[in-house]
């Protein structure tokens, strides 16, 4: 106070500072203990603090590896097919540029996000293969494989019946039941149901390769052969009334863009067969013609 700014005499200053009140009234010791005991405590808090984060750490891990797999399993195993009506043709490209063509009545599958891992595929039916240059390229049809780097050549896989040309590089041709051969331009190799392998070192191509050419061209081939083939093509169904159809072998060319009938015409004059036309179509709807021997 202003008014009073004096200096306090020994028993003033007594009576004032017994007045005031002190509120630290502990001891050094016990002011230090409690002070260490509140920055421990807010160390563990920090240290807690710090932990939890870490704690998401191996989640992230697994969530990572388990998108890797998926991603991994799902290009291994998803599979893109095609297939093949009958009577139509189909030209397909492969990833990495090989180029396939389907016959007829045919169909093949494949792992296209696997293909720059391993070049695979199955097959069934009739195709020819222009591969590119590169790693191993498998065809499976069944127990049998054909395995190129990179060549041209035909497969034919129906039912029991598995036959390979090649028109160009090497193709090496193996069966669980017989022994692997390499086919080099102009050779030809078939895999009957017994699983006996018979090589041709050159034969003629070009009927093999006639449905290429939208040709049917045959020689010496069994007359059962020629009339799947038919079917096939025009997608109708050929009942056979002979009792030995075996004794039968066709030689000839004629275009595919003939009609059926004309198709059944040209070959049965070969024979002196005939053929007619049944009233109903089967179950499919497929129209029936009927082969017989003439009277």
């Amino acid at each position: 106070n202003k008014k009073h700014d004096k200096t306090l005499t020994p028993e003033q200053e007594k009576e004032f500072f017994s007045r005031l009140e002190i509120p630290y009234s502990k001891s050094k010791n016990e002011a230090w203990e409690e002070l260490e005991a509140v920055i421990g405590k807010n160390n563990a808090v920090n240290k807690a603090a710090k932990i939890v984060p870490i704690t998401w750490i191996p989640w992230s891990i697994a969530a990572s590896v388990f998108f890797v797999l998926g991603i991994g399993l799902f290009a291994r195993f998803y599979t893109a097919s095609i297939q093949v009506a009958p009577g139509e043709f189909s030209s397909h490209t492969l990833p990495g540029g090989s180029i396939v063509h389907l016959n007829a009545e045919s169909e093949i599958s494949y792992a296209p996000y696997w293909w720059t891992f391993q070049r695979t595929l199955t097959m069934n039916g009739e195709a020819f293969f222009e591969v590119e240059k590169g790693k191993k390229f498998s065809v499976y049809s069944g127990d049998k494989t054909t395995e190129v780097l990179g060549t041209k050549f035909n497969i034919y896989s129906r039912d029991k019946t598995y036959q390979v040309f090649c028109t160009e590089g090497s193709v090496l041709v193996s069966s669980q039941k017989s022994s692997d051969v390499i086919l080099t331009p102009g050779s030809f190799t078939e895999i009957d149901e017994k699983g006996s392998l018979s090589t041709s070192a050159q034969v003629d191509g070009e009927p093999i390769l006639s449905w290429r050419s939208s040709k049917f061209m045959y020689n010496t081939t069994p007359l059962s052969k020629v009339f799947e083939d038919v079917e096939r093509q025009y997608n109708i169904r050929i009942d056979v009334d002979i009792q030995d159809l075996s004794k039968y072998h066709y030689t000839g060319l004629f275009n595919r863009n003939v009609q059926a009938e004309e198709a059944l015409e040209i070959i049965c004059y070969s024979f002196d067969l005939t053929f007619e036309k049944a009233d109903s179509s089967d179950i499919t709807g497929r129209k029936i013609y009927v082969i017989k021997e003439s009277e």
